[in-house]
């Protein structure tokens, strides 16, 4: 196998499929970009088991040449070794020759490296068929539909289904929801396809797909215990979660009395300027709500005190005083992503609701906590 490639679009492959490939792994040949040239283009494939990533560079497209001098062929060569050599050169173009599928060749004509090389046999074999249920986004949608939902996921693998955003679809509408069980978000969107299905896809996935994404359409393809993004000349599969995502509506209070509306930047800088003196852990703040003010306060037997009144607002309903973790809520409020967020309370130890008044397709719910001044 010989080829020589842009240099540009070269890297940005690597670096797309290297998301893929982890720093140990007991099958090393994992720990290798596959590479394959033939007449259509240049497939790079990089996988640690869980997610795998295969990126397809054609050998010309809309009169632009990426890759010339090829003779078809394929190998294993060290990620980490040709990610850096090919960040590191200078040249245009980087010709890659394979030579007694043993040892590879990289040079730009002025450095050159030779690095060890293994058979493409090698590999393990992967299920990279792309079948099942389809869903196409836009970018913009895919991007939104992740930054308000999987910060609300659980970081540990304690519950391994709370690591995951449940995807449920039926008669054309999606529903998105994660929870770490204390907190939960839940996003919905319209879709073309009107099959029923429900599907637990890991954050960690969602968090990479749309850090790759660069203004192209993304369609899902959901069958058996995968799914798989394609987008631009990208495939991206991951392995779903298996197991019951938890009945989330029974976190949702069906009746709040108590309604609050912000603007959402004063809040949030209200709640980081007093939970200063909040104990560092818990990060707890109390909000005391009634029509004539409403009021931030933390405390901390070993540190002090701390309050601010919140001007601009607008609220309905009793006296209220409820307690939350700041962190959460400060969350919850980003992803509304609105100028003013509305605040829904059922009560003191109730879980209380985050929502735009611009966006209903976006709600948070938090659970409060119990404080003691």
């Amino acid at each position: 196998m010989k080829f020589t490639v842009n240099r540009v679009s070269f890297l940005k492959q690597l670096n797309t499929v290297n998301v893929a490939i982890g720093p140990k792994s007991p099958t090393p040949a994992f720990l290798n970009f596959k590479l394959e040239m033939n007449d259509d283009g240049l497939t790079v494939l990089g996988s640690d088991n869980e997610i795998t990533i295969k990126n397809f560079l054609p050998v010309s497209k809309d009169d632009k040449t990426f890759i010339e001098n090829y003779t078809e062929g394929s190998t294993l060569i060290s990620a980490k070794y040709l990610l850096e050599i090919v960040r590191r050169l200078d040249g245009e173009k980087v010709t890659i020759e394979v030579i007694d599928d043993v040892i590879v060749q990289i040079s730009d004509n002025k450095a050159h490296f030779q690095l060890n090389s293994m058979r493409s046999e090698e590999y393990p074999d992967l299920d990279l068929a792309v079948s099942g249920e389809k869903v196409v986004l836009s970018d913009a949608e895919f991007k939104k539909i992740v930054s308000q939902t999987t910060f609300a996921a659980s970081t540990r693998d304690v519950r391994p289904i709370l690591t995951a955003v449940n995807f449920k679809a039926g008669s054309g509408l999606a529903e998105f929801v994660a929870t770490d069980s204390y907190r939960l978000s839940k996003k919905t969107s319209h879709i073309s396809n009107s099959n029923t299905f429900e599907v637990n896809i890991p954050v960690k996935a969602l968090n990479e797909v749309s850090k790759l994404l660069e203004n192209d359409q993304i369609t899902l393809h959901i069958a058996g215990n995968k799914v798989v993004f394609e987008f631009g000349g990208t495939m991206f599969y991951s392995r779903l979660i298996n197991g019951d995502f938890p009945k989330t509506s029974r976190m949702i209070p069906s009746n709040y009395p108590y309604v609050l509306k912000v603007n959402a930047n004063a809040f949030v800088n209200a709640m980081q300027r007093v939970s200063l003196l909040a104990v560092e852990r818990e990060r707890i703040v109390k909000l005391s709500l009634d029509e004539a003010g409403v009021e931030i306060s933390s405390k901390s037997e070993q540190i002090g005190s701390a309050n601010e009144k919140v001007e601009l607002f607008e609220y309905e309903g009793g006296r209220l005083d409820i307690s939350f973790n700041v962190d959460y809520v400060t969350d919850a409020i980003k992803a509304a992503q609105s100028e003013d967020v509305i605040l829904s309370f059922a009560g003191e130890m109730n879980a209380f609701r985050v929502t735009s008044p611009e966006d209903e397709s976006i709600i948070q719910i938090v659970t409060p906590v119990r404080s003691y001044y």
